[in-house]
């Protein structure tokens, strides 16, 4: 079977990750390490990354682990090669387009989430208890609204609106303003995607409960 260009992308990062001085991670941000791993909650997982061949793994029970996609390795590289060392939050929230540094206005990734957002409307309760079950705490503004936390200090805002008789369904995401001194722009999108897979599941999950 013919390996994806993600695949190879992620296996050459994990190669990369392995020049990056490891004494400056230890420690970083309160994670974990061993001689062995660096231990990072990553989303709604535990995750590790070996510190001898690179891999990024999602620990699924005490004995079984799953190698990470191209987004799940690269954000966890991401924050622990590129990251500012100190946790500095603002404390407020901006639109993904809207933050600094960033480009206002629509751009090639406009309308990217449309897709998960027709989904989801007419089922909001639905929605809601999905995003209950996944830890989320009650935001506002939006029909279902809730806070989550990407790593365990960074906070992400998760809003959606119903469609009405003028407007479309409409999914946003909020982070803190200074998210990118933690992570790329770029990267944010692949947070996003793995989010939303995540919440993907919980809600067909909260379908077969109802």
């Amino acid at each position: 079977m013919e390996v994806s260009n993600y695949i190879k992308m992620r296996d050459q990062m994990q190669e990369r990750f392995l020049t990056y001085d490891q004494k400056e991670i230890e420690g970083k941000y309160g994670f974990a390490f061993d001689d062995d791993y660096f231990y990072v909650p990553y989303l709604f997982e535990e995750w590790r990354v070996n510190r001898h061949t690179g891999v990024a793994e999602a620990q699924k029970t005490i004995s079984s682990c799953a190698p990470g996609s191209f987004n799940e390795t690269l954000t966890i590289f991401d924050l622990l090669c590129c990251g500012k060392k100190e946790i500095v939050l603002a404390g407020t929230y901006a639109r993904t387009n809207s933050l600094k540094g960033t480009i206002k206005g629509r751009t090639i990734a406009s309308g990217v989430h449309d897709s998960r957002a027709a989904r989801y409307d007419g089922h909001v309760e639905q929605l809601k208890k999905a995003c209950v079950s996944l830890g989320g705490k009650p935001y506002f503004p939006g029909d279902a609204a809730f806070v989550f936390h990407v790593f365990p200090f960074l906070p992400l805002v998760f809003q959606f609106w119903e469609s009405d008789e003028e407007f479309p369904p409409v999914l946003k995401f909020m982070w803190d303003e200074n998210v990118l001194d933690y992570l790329r722009f770029e990267t944010l999108y692949y947070v996003m995607g793995d989010f939303l897979d995540a919440l993907d599941q919980a809600f067909d999950a909260c379908k077969t409960e109802a």
